[in-house]
C-alpha cells in the first residue's frame, strides 16, 4: 500500500491518499460439472489455480463525490494484445455500478457502516487478465477492490481496523464463484484451493514452501465467451447426447498429489497432464471453434493444453520456463495472443 502526496495548483500543500492491491488470474486445473440443481446453479468441484498474470486496483482521494472508476491497460499484456489487434475497446469494460469492482467497493464502504455518499474515492483498475476469457477478470478486480478501499478506509480513518479474512471471504462470495478463491489467493500461499458447491466452498491446498510451479503459455482468443451460455450448451449438449453424462464431483487425490510432489519435476509434470479435466472445454470448442486449432496443436514442448473456466482462454502446460517462452513468441509470430507465465502463483 502506498500513501502519496501531491500538490494542488494554487500551492498550498495537499495530502492525497493512494492505497493499491492487486489479484491474480486463475486457471481451473480439473473442473467437473453436475447437473443443474432446481435453483438453475450448478454443483461442481473444481481445482483453481492462480497465475502470475495480476489485476491491480489503486484506490485513492477524488475530487468528485461518491465512487468513480478509471482503466489502463497493462503494457505487453494478453489484454494488450487483444487491444493492439483491433480486438478489445476499452469501452467494453462498464465504467460505472455495474462494474464488479464498483459494487466491490460498494460491499466494503457499507460493511464498515459508511455509505457511498460519505466518500469522494476514485478506482483505477490497471488490466492485465482478459475479459470473458474464462480467467476470473472481473473476480480478480473485485478482490483487489476490496483489498484496497480496505486498507483506504482505514487509512483515511474512516474505520478503526481493516476486515479480517474471513469477513473478506464473506464480502467476497455475493460477488461471484471466483472471488473468494481470488481474495484467498492474494494472501500468500493460498494460490491452490478444491472448489465445490457453485465454486464458494473453498478448501485451500497446502503447498509445500519447495514447490516448483508449473509452466504454462496463454493463448487469449479474439472473443469472450458468455458463461451462461456455455454451461447452457453443455445442459443441452449432455442431453443430446454430445457430451459425457456429469460423473463424480470430486477432484483426484492423484492430482493434488501429483501438484504437491517436489520430486522428479518432469514425471510429476506428466503426471499432472493425464489428470486435467474440463467439463466445459466440450461446450466451449463448440460455441469458439476455433479453439480446437490450439487444443490440437502439434508441438514437441506440449504436455497438454486445456480450455481455462468456460474459456475461451486455452492454457498449454509445458515442461520448463523456456519452453514456454519460446511457445509463446511462436505463437505470437503467428498473429495469437500468447504469454508465458506460472501458476499456482507463489506470492
Amino acid at each position: 500500500m502506498k500513501v502519496k502526496t501531491g500538490k494542488p495548483e494554487d500551492g498550498k500543500r495537499m495530502h492525497v491518499l493512494e492505497t493499491r492491491a492487486k489479484a491474480p488470474g486463475k486457471v481451473n486445473l480439473y473442473l467437473a460439472v453436475g447437473n443443474p440443481r432446481e435453483d438453475g446453479y450448478h454443483p461442481l468441484a473444481t481445482l483453481f489455480s492462480s497465475v502470475n498474470i495480476y489485476e491491480t486496483v489503486t484506490a485513492r482521494d477524488s475530487q468528485e463525490p461518491g465512487i468513480t472508476l478509471s482503466l489502463d491497460i497493462v503494457s505487453e499484456s494478453l489484454v494488450d494484445q487483444q487491444h493492439r489487434a483491433g480486438e478489445f475497446d476499452l469501452a467494453e469494460v462498464p465504467l460505472d455500478e455495474s462494474n464488479l469492482a464498483h459494487r466491490a467497493a460498494v460491499s466494503m464502504v457499507q460493511a464498515h457502516g459508511l455509505t457511498v455518499n460519505d466518500l469522494n474515492l476514485h478506482l483505477h483498475i490497471d488490466k492485465a487478465v482478459p475479459v470473458a476469457g474464462g480467467m476470473a477478470g472481473g473476480s480478480a478486480d473485485a478482490a483487489a477492490a476490496l483489498l484496497a478501499v480496505d486498507q483506504y478506509l482505514y487509512e483515511r480513518r474512516l474505520t478503526e481496523r481493516t476486515l479480517g479474512l474471513e469477513e473478506l471471504l464473506a464480502l467476497a462470495a455475493p460477488l461471484g464463484a471466483d472471488v473468494p478463491f481470488v481474495v484467498r489467493a492474494a494472501f500468500p500461499l493460498g494460490g491452490l484451493a478444491v472448489g465445490e458447491g457453485t465454486g464458494t466452498e473453498l478448501r485451500i491446498v497446502e503447498l509445500p514452501e519447495d514447490m516448483i510451479p508449473l509452466d504454462i503459455v496463454l493463448v487469449a482468443a479474439s472473443e469472450g465467451l458468455s458463461t451462461p451460455q456455455v454451461f447452457s450448451e453443455l445442459d443441452e449438449g449432455r442431453v443430446a447426447g454430445r457430451y459425457p453424462e456429469a460423473g463424480e464431483l470430486q477432484v483426484p487425490s492423484g492430482l493434488l498429489h501429483a501438484l504437491t510432489q517436489t520430486e522428479a519435476p518432469i514425471a510429476r509434470i506428466h503426471e499432472i497432464g493425464r489428470q486435467l479435466r474440463n467439463d466445459l472445454q466440450g461446450p466451449a470448442v463448440t460455441l469458439a471453434p476455433d479453439l480446437e486449432t490450439i487444443l490440437t496443436m502439434d508441438n514437441e514442448s506440449i504436455v497438454e493444453a486445456f480450455v481455462s473456466g468456460s474459456g475461451p482462454t486455452v492454457a498449454i502446460l509445458v515442461e520448463d520456463a523456456p519452453a514456454a517462452d519460446e511457445l509463446a513468441a511462436a505463437l505470437r509470430r503467428r498473429g495469437r495472443h500468447a504469454i508465458a507465465t506460472q501458476t499456482p502463483a507463489m506470492l
